[in-house]
């Protein structure tokens, strides 16, 4: 027999976004069966007292980095302990499905293929998506195929546009990852091989696609100076393919162009007037987080990793680049000239030196100028140094948010031991319901709800989940709406949430206050057919 738990006299937001109700919710095995009112006795293997905590769908995480969590032998808990029960993979043209992969993470691949009795070639996206059939998330995954991965693989590291035949491999790649059940395609057209595409490019891998249950998710051109060009780009591609549109963590990066959210936000209402289908999605800070590679030209770039290293070790071409990155490049968002070194701040290198300060504060230690402090970070790197970016004002953020359509995306990446990753890894999800809903009144609670389950699980059509209601899948998260928060900061990014009472997947408990029980319940979801 299935096993019976019952949250009583608990609560109840139950994703839509409707005042919240006290009842009784009761689980039998992975579904819920009933959700009704208070009663005094229950027949159940179990039973929660909800009294005074309040119970969710769990939580989506529509912008995700953790491509790499579910093939990890560590547990990578930094989103479950937020409550989120499903991660949306694959952002920013960055994903596994579309390769080639990189040596360190093939044999982590291989024994998961092997697993789902696949074999370890891993040659096309729906080998790795077996693969990940076979690995045993701690969260629900819904890998995107990415754009980026996809034109390097036909295309390598090039500044031109695809031939029609390489064109047509591309779009067979992204056609074979959709109908193995990828969610959609995402871009990453601020960052190289991204940078190369035209939209043509772009709504040509969604050629035959109008109409059905796929997103097109991009971190756009440029979230700077050309912010409104960029998002105007966007909206082309989503015309001319007719998909679902997601504008990845939308902002108005760089102190000059503060306050640019107003009229990109009124081109998204007019496209959605016009019949275009368009949502957004951000985290709620003030400062973003990338690589110190993104802030070299993209010509710089072109070739891969050795060529780049090249071009810095050459003293002629390390001026020029130079140059660019300070005077910035028509098109081309440059966050030195824009934002500047004395708000970079290095999250994480290899070897860990000068994580926590700035490249300007790096560069005076070293009686360097900060370009050549930066530069020194990347080259001794390799160029896998990251950093944040304190480039962002709120009255940008509070106007993204209040966006009905906003979602919520932690850009999360993988677990790291290491480093001073941004504070968004482990706390984005309670921030929005503590800091955002009780101190900014940014939205109601059932509202903040609302955004972080039943509205984004319907735009990326994840199925049977996002709703407490009869016949959903389990996946559930407990809190107490007036203490919960983020417990991280940008000094100590990894301490845990505070008010996330337990966490649910598939019916089973598998977060208790801070502590994951140890289960990894997760799984590759399948887009539901609407």
């Amino acid at each position: 027999m299935s096993r019976v738990t019952v949250f009583a006299a608990v609560q109840v937001m139950d994703g839509t976004g409707a005042p919240g109700f006290v009842a009784d919710v009761r689980v039998a095995g992975e579904r819920i069966a009933d959700v009704g009112p208070c009663a005094e006795a229950h027949v159940a293997d179990r039973v929660v007292d909800g009294s005074g905590l309040t119970l969710a769908p769990g939580f989506v995480d529509v912008h995700s980095h953790a491509d790499l969590s579910p093939f990890l032998s560590i547990d990578d808990t930094t989103k479950l302990l937020q409550g989120v029960t499903t991660e949306v993979t694959g952002n920013c043209g960055a994903s596994l499905l579309a390769g080639p992969l990189a040596a360190e993470d093939r044999p982590l691949l291989e024994r998961a293929a092997r697993a789902a009795g696949a074999g370890p070639r891993l040659d096309r996206p729906a080998d790795v998506l077996r693969a990940l059939d076979g690995a045993r998330p701690v969260t629900n995954q819904a890998p995107l195929v990415g754009h980026a991965g996809i034109r390097r693989r036909v295309l390598g590291d090039v500044r031109r546009p695809p031939t029609a035949a390489e064109a047509a491999a591309m779009r067979g790649l992204v056609d074979e990852a959709l109908d193995a059940g990828a969610f959609g395609l995402s871009s990453g057209l601020f960052y190289a091989p991204g940078a190369y595409a035209e939209p043509d490019e772009l709504a040509g891998l969604l050629e035959g696609r109008r109409g059905q249950a796929v997103v097109y998710a991009s971190h756009i051109r440029n979230e700077g100076s050309g912010l409104v060009d960029a998002v105007a780009e966007f909206l082309a591609v989503g015309r001319a393919s007719g998909v679902r549109l997601e504008l990845s963590h939308h902002k108005a990066a760089g102190l000059v162009n503060w306050g640019g959210t107003r009229q990109t936000l009124a081109m998204v209402a007019q496209a959605r007037a016009e019949g275009v289908e368009v949502a957004l999605d951000a985290y709620p800070y003030g400062a973003s987080s990338t690589s110190v590679s993104a802030n070299l030209p993209p010509w710089a770039l072109e070739g891969g990793r050795d060529a780049a290293l090249a071009r810095l070790a050459d003293p002629a071409t390390r001026a020029r680049i130079r140059h660019d990155c300070e005077a910035g490049l028509p098109g081309w968002e440059s966050m030195v000239a824009e934002t500047g070194y004395d708000r970079m701040i290095v999250a994480h290198v290899p070897d860990h030196a000068g994580e926590g300060r700035t490249l300007a504060q790096i560069a005076q230690e070293a009686g360097v100028a900060p370009f050549d402090a930066m530069a020194d970070v990347l080259v001794r790197s390799r160029l896998e140094a990251m950093m944040i970016v304190r480039s962002m004002d709120e009255a940008d953020l509070r106007r993204v948010l209040a966006d009905g359509q906003c979602w919520i995306g932690s850009d999360g990446t993988a677990y790291h031991e290491d480093g001073k990753p941004h504070p968004r890894l482990t706390g984005t999800f309670p921030r929005v319901l503590g800091p955002v809903v009780r101190q900014w009144g940014a939205f109601s609670l059932e509202e903040a709800v609302r955004r972080m389950t039943w509205g984004p699980a319907q735009w990326f059509a994840v199925p049977d989940r996002g709703r407490i209601a009869p016949g959903m899948v389990a996946d559930l998260v407990l809190f107490d709406a007036g203490q919960v928060a983020d417990g991280s900061t940008f000094a100590s990014p990894r301490l845990p949430p505070v008010g996330i009472a337990g966490v649910w997947l598939a019916g089973r408990q598998v977060v208790d206050g801070r502590r994951f029980l140890g289960e990894r319940r997760g799984r590759r979801l399948r887009p539901a057919q609407t």
